[in-house]
């Protein structure tokens, strides 16, 4: 047998497999992902932390409408939780049967289609009541939706309005 022939399977080697490659350090690519996956997540928690606590006073209103056992009470807090993010002087403005429309204007229109005659009435006449009125429930059941759901005016109208409140005091 001839052991020069080049073409012999003999001469075959086994094929060589290289180390594994090594998952450190990692290349710049992966460095620069981790980096921008770092500052959404905490750009994200930031972001959920304020809105959670701009929302405070809902929250807030929500467990004192629970307690609010007249019409007068119920439209009362409506006032205290505007006031958190309108004006005062427009506020002010709001009475009589302009009180009710004007919660009915902040309310998103798919929410709901309009008040009823019931609870508009209750709240253009809750501040001349002294006395309970009979069903409060579907009164209680649009302030609950109204405080949920109200849109925010801009934050510098509200905060302009608390700084000269408390230059006044």
């Amino acid at each position: 047998m001839n052991t020069s022939d080049p073409t012999s399977l003999d001469r075959l080697n086994d094929i060589v497999v290289p180390a594994p490659v090594s998952w450190w350090p990692l290349a710049p690519g992966w460095h620069v992902l981790i980096a921008v996956l770092l500052a959404a997540g905490i750009w994200l928690v930031w972001k959920n932390w304020r809105t959670w606590k701009s929302n405070a006073y809902r929250r807030e209103a929500i467990h004192e409408l629970e307690s609010a056992n007249t019409a007068g009470a119920i439209s009362e807090l409506l006032r205290r939780t505007a006031l958190k993010t309108h004006s005062r002087s427009e506020l002010a403005q709001m009475t009589g049967d302009r009180w009710p429309e004007w919660l009915f204007q902040q309310l998103p229109h798919e929410s709901t289609s309009t008040i009823s005659p019931i609870v508009r009435e209750q709240l253009a006449t809750a501040a001349y009541r002294d006395t309970d009125t009979p069903s409060l429930d579907e009164l209680r059941a649009f302030a609950a939706v109204w405080i949920t759901q109200h849109s925010s005016a801009s934050p510098n109208s509200a905060d302009a309005n608390a700084t000269s409140e408390e230059r006044s005091c």
